[in-house]
């Protein structure tokens, strides 16, 4: 299937079918594709917790009450469920860490391109970190990146998915200990095989048309 066709049908499930579990090894294909997602100066600002434990589903859904309880079914019934979070801080320690690692991987040869890697990544966080707010959004707008690679990735595997928002954050971070780890939850992701009863299953997109949308200039 051609990455057009696959971006034509996928669509977000709204109801799984709880007798299917996705295999261990297309979980590792879909953590892979997560771990190769792009990100601003290879940032890389993320965190994920995944299970398929119902218990833990369970517990995800404390953060779904009142207000957000149109999702707490979906959370039960999905294969496996996916919480995307965002550090919570940007410091030293993570950029050295990301250094080291993009030394190991042969993509800095020499003291010179290293030198001008940490002062350029250095310069960029110094000026973001003028404004934490700022910092942060840009870092939450990594993790959403990825979100649209592992989308994209899950319909091409024939696997169904939907992000969830719709959940209370203090709750969830409460529930987790997620503050104390330095970690914002930023969106949910159910993964799994639809259900028939499932009616977005078969209703036709709906989106703005191209002349919307694009301007040539």
């Amino acid at each position: 299937m051609s990455i057009l066709e696959t971006a034509k049908q996928r669509y977000s499930a709204k109801v799984f079918d709880t007798t299917r579990k996705i295999s261990d090894d297309d979980i590792h294909t879909l953590k892979t594709i997560f771990q190769l997602s792009p990100s601003s100066i290879n940032i890389q600002p993320w965190h994920v917790l995944i299970t398929d434990n119902q218990e833990t589903k369970a517990k995800i859904t404390q953060a779904t009450q009142g207000y957000y309880a149109f999702n707490e079914q979906k959370i039960l019934d999905a294969s496996h469920i996916m919480v995307l979070c965002v550090k919570n801080e940007i410091n030293q320690a993570h950029l050295d860490k990301l250094l080291a690692k993009e030394q190991a991987d042969g993509r800095i040869p020499n003291d010179d391109i290293l030198n001008m890697t940490k002062t350029l990544r250095d310069g960029f966080l110094a000026s973001q970190s003028e404004h934490p707010e700022k910092l942060q959004a840009w870092a939450a707008n990594q993790v959403y990146i990825a979100l649209g690679q592992l989308l994209l990735a899950t319909a091409d595997m024939g696997i169904d998915a939907v992000p969830i928002e719709g959940f209370d954050v203090n709750i969830l971070a409460e529930t987790f200990n997620l503050t104390e780890k330095g970690l914002t939850p930023l969106t949910l992701v159910a993964f799994g095989y639809h259900s028939d009863a499932d009616f977005n299953a078969n209703l036709p997109k709906s989106r703005f048309e191209l002349d919307d949308i694009f301007t040539t200039f």
